[in-house]
């Protein structure tokens, strides 16, 4: 049966492979863990490594969200309209206050 350390091993690892990092580097890091804490520092860096890049993924995906949450406002109001026109003549008080600086109102 697997012990609590197994477990937390097992999360740790599933953690990092969540954030791309490859089996490589995890099996590196894994290393680091086992030889000690001589290793600390070692181990921080990568972890700090990881979580930059985590936060910039957010970064994006947050982005790419923004972009369907306006195509969905887009093509919802066409589809009300039954025209993808209906977007050339509005006025820009008709467009939802976090979409007008933020897209040209193209579908």
């Amino acid at each position: 049966m697997f012990k609590e350390r197994d477990l937390e091993w097992l999360n740790t690892i599933e953690c990092l492979k969540k954030t791309g990092m490859s089996i490589k580097d995890i099996k590196i890091f894994i290393d680091w863990c086992i030889e000690g804490d001589s290793t600390i520092d070692k181990r921080l860096a990568l972890i700090d490594k990881q979580r930059d890049s985590v936060i910039s993924q957010i970064e994006q995906m947050n982005k790419t969200l923004d972009t369907l949450n306006y195509k969905h406002w887009y093509y919802e109001t066409a589809k009300k309209a039954g025209t993808c026109n209906v977007h050339k003549n509005m006025k820009e008080e008709d467009i939802p206050l976090q979409f007008r600086t933020s897209t040209k109102y193209t579908g």
